[in-house]
Order: C-alpha cells, then sequence, then structure tokens
C-alpha cells in the first residue's frame, strides 16, 4: 500500500504480512514455536515432545523515500514483528527489527539507526524468524553508524567496502534479563570486503551479482558485573570481555533456477553477534569463549512459484571453556519447500533435524537431545 504524502517527492510504502506458524517437535526446543536449539533431554527418560500454534512472526512494515539531497537520495525503513521484545519471549508484544536512515547515490551509502550487522550478513532461507542464529549463522541486529562505498568495473566486476561502528550489545534474541551486562564505554568496529562476479542483474526480484564473496571482521567488549543478590560472592566484581570475530560469506547463482549460499566464522566472546550458541564467557571464571562455525545451503526453483532449499548449520564452542550444563555443539539439518501461490499467499513446509550437545552435567550424566522439527507455514500479505 502506497500512502499519498503532501510532498510529492516524498514516498511512503505500508506492508504487512499475516503469518503463521504450525511447529511439532520430538524434543521441546528454545524458544518455543521458533527454534535456536534444544533444550536437555529429561534425565528421567520422560517425554519432551511440544506443538506450537501461533503467529508471532506477523509483521508491519513501512519503506520512506524521500527527496534528492544535492546528489544523495534520502530514505528510510522500519520493520515490526508482533513477537515480544525478543526472540527469547515466548509471547506477543512489539519487537523492532530495525529502523533506520540512509543517504545513497551510485558510490557511497550512508546510514544510522537500528540494521543488520555489517558482520556476516547473509542469511539461510527457512522458515522461522530465528535464521538459524546459534546454528552457525553469525550477525544480528544492532544500532550502527555506517559507511559504504561502491566500486564497479563495467559488468564484470565489483567491489563494495563497508564500515560501521556498532552497538556491543544487541537485545533482538535474548535481553541479558538476570545479569548486569553493558557496553564498556566504546562502540564495536565491524568491517567487510564483498567481491562481486558477473554482470549485474534483476535475479528473484532482488539486483545481484551472479556470485557475491565476502569477508568480514568485528572487534570490541562489553562488560558484565556481578550483581549483589544472584551471583556467588566469589565471582569477580567485574569483567571486560573482549569480542573478536572473522567471518567469510557467500551467494552464487549458478542460473536463474539454481544457486547456493553459505557462511562461516571463527571468534571469540561471539554471543552477541549469535555465535557460540549465544555463549560468550565462562559464568564462574568470565573467561572468553572460542567458538567457530557455519552454515551452507543450496536451492532450486523447480517452476517460478515453487522452490527447494536444503541446509546444515553448526556451532562449534571450544569445549575445554564451558562450564557445566553449557551447550557444546548445536547442529541443525534442514529442507523446505516454498510454494508461492500469489504474490499475497506463502505456503511453506519445513522439516529439520536438530542436535544439541551439552557438557557433563555430573559423572555418567549427560543431557544432549536431538529431535525432528516439522513446521509448516502461512503467509499472507496484505
Amino acid at each position: 500500500m502506497t500512502v499519498s504524502l503532501l510532498n510529492p517527492a516524498n514516498r511512503l510504502k505500508i506492508t504487512a504480512g499475516l503469518d503463521t506458524l504450525a511447529v511439532f517437535s520430538s524434543k521441546r526446543t528454545f524458544p518455543s514455536g521458533i527454534p535456536l536449539f534444544l533444550l536437555p533431554d529429561s534425565p528421567f527418560g520422560l517425554d519432551t515432545n511440544s506443538f506450537d500454534l501461533h503467529a508471532r512472526q506477523s509483521y508491519v512494515g513501512a519503506f520512506f523515500s524521500g527527496p534528492q539531497l544535492g546528489e544523495f537520495q534520502t530514505s528510510g525503513q522500519l520493520l515490526t514483528f508482533v513477537q515480544n521484545h525478543d526472540l527469547a519471549a515466548d509471547d506477543y508484544g512489539l519487537l523492532v527489527y530495525y529502523a533506520f536512515g540512509e543517504l545513497k547515490n551510485e558510490n557511497w551509502r550512508f546510514a544510522a539507526g537500528l540494521q543488520q550487522d555489517v558482520f556476516n550478513p547473509v542469511s539461510p532461507t527457512i522458515v522461522y524468524l530465528t535464521k538459524m542464529y546459534a546454528s552457525g549463522n553469525t550477525g544480528s541486529y544492532r544500532g550502527q553508524l555506517r559507511a559504504e562505498r561502491f566500486f564497479q568495473d563495467g559488468d564484470a566486476f565489483g567491489l563494495t567496502v563497508q564500515a560501521a561502528l556498532s552497538e556491543p550489545l544487541s537485545t533482538l534474541v535474548t535481553s541479558g534479563a538476570g545479569r548486569i551486562t553493558e557496553d564498556n564505554g566504546w562502540p564495536n568496529v565491524e568491517t567487510r570486503v564483498e567481491f562481486g562476479f558477473g554482470p549485474r542483474c534483476e535475479i528473484r526480484g532482488s539486483q545481484i551479482r551472479p556470485l557475491e564473496i565476502g569477508v568480514s571482521g568485528v572487534v570490541g567488549q562489553f562488560r558484565t558485573t556481578r550483581t549483589l543478590l544472584a551471583d556467588p560472592v566469589n565471582l569477580p566484581p567485574r569483567a571486560v570481555i573482549d569480542t573478536w570475530g572473522i567471518g567469510a560469506d557467500f551467494q552464487w547463482w549458478a542460473s536463474d533456477e539454481f544457486g547456493a549460499r553459505g557462511e562461516f566464522y571463527h571468534g571469540q566472546a561471539m554471543g552477541e553477534y549469535n555465535g557460540g550458541i549465544l555463549q560468550s564467557f565462562h559464568p564462574a571464571t568470565f573467561d572468553e569463549i572460542h567458538s567457530s562455525g557455519g552454515f551452507g545451503e543450496i536451492f532450486c526453483y523447480l517452476t517460478d512459484d515453487f522452490h527447494v532449499h536444503v541446509g546444515y548449520g553448526i556451532d562449534d564452542p571450544r569445549d575445554s571453556e564451558l562450564a557445566p550444563t553449557q551447550i557444546r555443539r548445536n547442529q541443525t539439518y534442514f529442507v523446505n519447500f516454498v510454494w508461492d501461490i500469489s504474490k499475497a499467499v506463502q505456503l511453506g513446509l519445513e522439516v529439520d533435524y536438530r542436535k544439541t550437545d551439552y557438557t557433563q552435567f555430573a559423572p555418567n550424566a549427560f543431557l544432549d537431545s536431538d529431535a525432528a522439527v516439522v513446521a509448516t507455514r502461512f503467509l499472507w500479505r496484505f
């Protein structure tokens, strides 16, 4: 829906969608209905299967196109979901996913506000809003000041250089309640270089090159403070957690019908970037946790309206740096089928096999869990 404004140079487009998911899992997931990982298996051998039916992925968005400012086009975007304040909250509310303004021309882009990370921005195609976070897909959404420079060499090659100062903590997945966790007085620094090969063209509604490869990095820090009432008194009163990560991503379209995408990362204290299975430090020593992971996906458009996506993701923190009951490995295998009945209506079916392994809880006590998760989706855009 396009809204007419008094100034003809301005345009406002409103989008909305009703997104309904029905999710069955043979073991309980966290969060319920939009899984990141599996909760520990029952030590008593009890069934923990679950069923969820919700519309928390329903959304309202807006795109504003403003007047020219010199050589730059002004614009802004907003996207909100009826999910509660973070993805871990099993409740309805309002989640602002992104909200930013930008200035852009053929050579430069400047943006400010809540937006997707520069670090590892590629995501797999799955039905859940959680996008396989904690299963190898790093990168999140946070407040940023960003600059991008575009270099074009005819139709054969393109280079994009990105840099951003960003908020160290992301509350997209969890709110951080229960601990005093805050920035350390400095922004994080994120950078990325993207190499594009082949002529820039429109593929499935997006202006991209057939092969795009990105290399990115992030450095930063935050601090965590012992709470007097909740934490043991022998914990250090405060610790500064140093974050760093390196990443690589790619998207490849072999044709209009077939392609692949994926990411890899390695880093330290990457929980705020949805790495390390959301774990940044040891809860008793505050030592940083190193982790590695990534995902890969292949996809095929059998027709213009029906496409299939198959992929795998893994997140693997270093076992020796984990405390008892922390998660030592999280894996997801997925296949989904998407049917675009019309521009307004989309149906989806996804089948996952998920496996979450925990560190040893007690002598001879392991609470590893694996499950089949099946989700159906009905999306109505209006």
